[in-house]
Parts: structure tokens; C-alpha cells; sequence
């Protein structure tokens, strides 16, 4: 019997891994284009929660930013597929 704690024993791609992207603003301010995260909840919620625990310094546009799930809005509640292309895509402006 696999112990959930011990990460060591658990069969590989079962770990409720994803990998978000970042562009523009967001990107700038988390110095990178792209983490991979072990949220505790596989939603949308749960990974902004888990970037803000990993990226703290990218909250004031994290707030505002919507989160892509495979190229379409996506809502807090919304359950994310570990194998999902996620983005953080920061408010824009137009001109």
C-alpha cells in the first residue's frame, strides 16, 4: 500500500503535477515563463493558490489575471486535468 505522504513510492504520473505558463507583466514579475506546481486542489482556485504560495511576488497582477485552461477562460471552481495547458493572462489594454 502506497503512503500519499511519501512521495518517493508513488508510481510516476501520478502526482497531481501541472505546468502553468506566464506571459507579459506576469512573466516579468514571477522571472519566469513557465512553473511546474503540485496544487492541493485540482482546480483553478488551487492553482492560484499554489502560485501564489510558490510566486508570491506575482499577486497584484495574479488578482487580476484570468487563468486559460487549454485556450478557454476558465472559472475558479473549474476542475483542471493534470495533462491541461494552463496560462495566466494578465489584463491588457487597448488602444
Amino acid at each position: 500500500m502506497l503512503n500519499q505522504t511519501d512521495h518517493q513510492n508513488v508510481p510516476a504520473g501520478t502526482k497531481s503535477q501541472v505546468t502553468v505558463h506566464f506571459f507579459a507583466g506576469v512573466a516579468q514579475l514571477a522571472g519566469q515563463r513557465q512553473i511546474c506546481l503540485h496544487p492541493q486542489s485540482p482546480t483553478v482556485a488551487g492553482i492560484r493558490a499554489a502560485l501564489l504560495a510558490a510566486l508570491p511576488q506575482i499577486e497584484p497582477l495574479l488578482s487580476r489575471s484570468a487563468i486559460v485552461v487549454d485556450g478557454r477562460y476558465a472559472a475558479a471552481d473549474e476542475t483542471v486535468e493534470m495533462a491541461a495547458e494552463i496560462a495566466v493572462i494578465p489584463p491588457v489594454s487597448g488602444g
